[in-house]
Parts: C-alpha cells; structure tokens; sequence
C-alpha cells in the first residue's frame, strides 16, 4: 500500500460541500472551448479586416488545447511543490482572467494570448481536481466522485453550447463572462477543501486506506491508461468535428439535427459516467477499456451504415456507453496506481493525453475524409477501435497471468518469508512446536511410525533430509524469541 498525502487541515473524508466543488470542477474543463463557439461568427464579423481572420477565429476555440497539451506536465509538478489547493484555486483563478480576456481585449491576437492563458488555468484545475478526489476520498465513493465529475462535464457541456448560443445573440463578447464561474468557485474552495501536500515517496501510510495499490507484475497500468486516453479522444473528437458536415451536405439537415445527434452521445456519457461506482464492480480496468472499445466501433460502425439522421443518434448514444466508461475508468486507474507522492504529475500526463487526442482527431481524420468520405471514414476508425479492444483485452490476459505468475512464484533460498512475513522458509513461526521440523506444509506424521532414521523402513537419505532441520529449528526459535 502506497503512502497517501497528507491532509493537513481535516481528515479524510468530509461533509457534501467538498465533493460539490471538486465535481463543478469538471465543468469548467468542458466549457473551455465549447461555450464560445456560437460566438465564432460574430467574432468573425467583428475582425473581419484582420488578416486570416477566417483561421484566427476558428483557432479561439482550440488555441487552449495545445496549451493544455504543453503545460499539464508542469501543472503537475508545480502542484506537488506548492500543495493541491493552492494550485486548483490558482488554476481556477487563471481560468477566469484568461477566460474573461474576450469580453474586454481590443483585437484578435490579444484574445487568442488570453485563450492560451485560459489554457493554464484548465491544466492547473484539471490535473488537481481529480488528484484531490484521490486524496480525500477511498474505494467506492472515490469512484463515484470520479463517475459524477464525468458526469458533471458531459451535461454542462451541453448546458453550456445552449447558454453560450443565448448569450451569442446578446453580442458576441457577452459569451466570455460565464468564465467568471471560474471566480465564483473560488471562494467555496477556498472554504471547504483541505490543504493536501503529497508525503515524501516511500513514506507509510498514518490513517485511512486507498486503493492505491501495487501490484506483483508488470507495472504498464498508467502508461496503458494514457494510451487509452489518447486513442479514445481521438475517436471520441471526430464526432463533433466530422457528424456536422455529414448532417448538413448528405442528409440536407439543419444545425439543430446535427447538435442533437452531438448533444445524444454527451447525455449518454453523462448518464452512463453517474453509474461507474456499480461498473466498476464488474470488471477490471483492462476489461473496461475492452468493452469501452468496443461500444465505440459498434457505434461507428452504426454511424457508418446510418441511411437517416435518427440512425446517427442511434450510434452517437452507443459510442456514448462506451466513454461513459472510458473517461472515469481511465482516471481512477491513473490515480489508483499512480504513487501518491505523484498523483498529480500522473493526472497531469493524463490530460495532455486526452487534449493531444482532442487537438490531433482533425488533423487525423481529414486525410481520410479526404479520400474516402466521411462514412467510410468511421468504417475505418471502426476498424481502428476493435483492433484497440481486442489489445487491451490481451493485454488484460497476459497481465492477469503475469500477476498469477508472480504470486505463485517460490521465494529464493534463505530469503523467503511466510505468508505473515515473519518467519524465513524452512524455519518455524512463532507458537509452532518446536523441534518438529514442521513447515505446516508436511503431511502429518504416522503416529505409530519410528522417529525419523531410527526405523527400519526409513531409509538413511530421508533421516539426512529430516535431522538437519529438526537440529536447527530450536536454534532458530530461540533466536526469534529470546
């Protein structure tokens, strides 16, 4: 059992209004790009006479991404060095300067520089949120935290692509004042979050328990989280980016019938993400991530073979399953397994995962929309998300033998302990009877037989094998227990 950081204003645990902060937390990550796309044409109109206006509008709603990409690793370790809280509420705080920097910036250029801060701001919020559930919460109810956070982005998103489209039609610039939320949340961190700063490495636990665990085997759990995190936004990603233009040019629909089939997979995720705590119970996390997998190319594959616009939700709601299991499976792994003198670090790698997907899903996707279409596209992403399943499904087997393997393993001579940890192998244990030789291993003894090596029917090569350990037996003990 890993050490757990130190909690240095209240004990593990604690009242509701903890959980609610570390929870509205995940909100603020979701609407960090979503809420001002209603705004993009307005914002294009309004610079129309700036050069590559077209580009520099679009990029106000990904510039935050590839700084989230860059910075996370960073947000992690600064977190470590200054405590848990101290950094959230300075990501928080970050996350409403640059946030806000669109409804009073003059020009173009000096909104995207704020979009980079706003980039900050999320790392720093991302990365400490869920190390902080981690921290202050065990078993069951941290998954649950970690499925209601999930949960909390995926209908605030929603929530927020509406509200963002009212307040679009107020102006343009009126889109960037729900980053104040940012602010808001500070003052109830501030209030109800303890103060957490990781222990030293290899320090023992004081109190409570976690399910920080390690485990005999290989130790690939977080590097195979971050490959699922990784290869899921990319496929997660192309739905939002590629579903708009096939509504539009092939099934001749409105914008409306394309947020819809969108908003169909959020709720699913959301809903799905509210019941992890239960999911979690039936499988592992390399199962998970199989049948995670697995809804997702079932899901494409729909979409692939959709004729109608209510075939595409059809498949949209079943890719919803799947990273309704995905997104808290992946962060409970990262923070079961992770050292907790490094949780933070660990999540910091975990959401560079998940932007870089994000950023990289166009840059991947379009080169086949290209040649192929889009439907044909999503046969081949497909294609790619069963071919993730069925590695994550091996790689849960050949992990679920090596740790077979290394439990059942025989420990080395003279440095093998009992199942207590006390005794070396061979030796008696404390309260055995002494001067027997007896392991509990050994069947029992004919009572009716000879000592060992004074009856005709044991030979001397047994007698050899038996007497020395009945000679030094008493020797150990007496060492054991003076």
């Amino acid at each position: 059992m890993r050490s757990d950081p130190t909690v240095q204003e209240q004990g593990r645990g604690g009242g509701s209004g903890r959980a609610t902060v570390l929870v509205l937390a995940g909100t603020l990550t979701i609407m960090a790009g979503a809420v001002v796309s209603p705004a993009i044409p307005g914002i294009r109109a309004a610079f129309a006479d700036t050069a590559d206006v077209d580009l520099l509008a679009r990029m106000i709603t990904s510039a935050h991404a590839l700084a989230i990409v860059l910075f996370s690793p960073f947000a992690g370790a600064l977190s470590e060095r200054i405590g848990r809280k101290r950094a959230l509420v300075t990501g928080m705080l970050t996350f409403a300067l640059g946030g806000t920097s669109g409804f009073y910036l003059p020009d173009l250029a000096s909104i995207l520089a704020g979009r980079v801060v706003l980039g900050l701001g999320v790392s720093l919020i991302m990365t400490n949120s869920v190390a902080m559930i981690a921290d202050l919460y065990d078993g069951t109810e941290r998954r649950r935290l970690l499925g209601r956070q999930t949960a909390a982005g995926a209908f605030g998103g929603v929530a927020l692509l509406v509200g963002g489209g009212a307040l679009a039609g107020l102006g343009w610039r009126t889109v960037f004042l729900v980053y104040l939320l940012g602010a808001a949340l500070v003052v109830p961190a501030l209030t109800q979050l303890p103060q957490t700063r990781p222990a030293a490495a290899g320090a023992r636990p004081t109190g409570g328990s976690s399910p920080s665990r390690t485990r005999r085997g290989p130790a690939t759990g977080p590097a195979a989280a971050l490959a699922a995190m990784f290869l899921g936004q990319v496929a997660f990603y192309s739905v939002p980016v590629q579903v708009p233009f096939l509504v539009e040019d092939h099934f001749h629909a409105g914008s409306v019938a394309s947020g819809a089939v969108i908003a169909v997979q959020t709720l699913t995720t959301g809903l799905v993400s509210l019941r992890f705590a239960a999911i979690r119970r039936l499988a592992g996390e390399y199962g998970l991530v199989t049948a995670a997998f697995t809804a997702i190319a079932v899901g494409y594959l729909v979409l692939f073979l959709a004729p109608h616009v209510a075939v595409l939700a059809l498949g949209t709601l079943v890719m919803g399953v799947g990273l309704g299991i995905l997104m808290p499976t992946l962060n409970s792994w990262v923070v079961d397994e992770a050292p907790p003198e490094a949780r933070s670090r660990y999540t910091g790698f975990l959401t560079t995962a998940l932007f870089l997907g994000q950023f990289l899903a166009p840059i991947v996707t379009q080169p086949l929309v290209t040649g192929l279409g889009i439907q044909p596209m999503f046969l081949v992403i497909a294609a790619g998300a069963l071919v993730v399943a069925g590695g994550y499904l091996v790689g849960g087997r050949r992990r679920t033998a090596a740790t077979g393997r290394a439990g059942a393993a025989p420990d080395a001579p003279g440095q093998g302990r009992d199942a207590q940890g006390d005794a070396p192998a061979g030796a008696p244990a404390p309260g055995s009877t002494r001067g027997t030789g007896n392991t509990g291993k050994r069947p029992p003894r004919n009572p009716t037989a000879p000592p060992a090596g004074q009856g005709d029917g044991v030979s001397d090569a047994s007698a050899s094998q038996v007497a020395p350990r009945t000679l030094r037996a008493p020797s150990s003990v007496h060492r054991r227990q003076p």
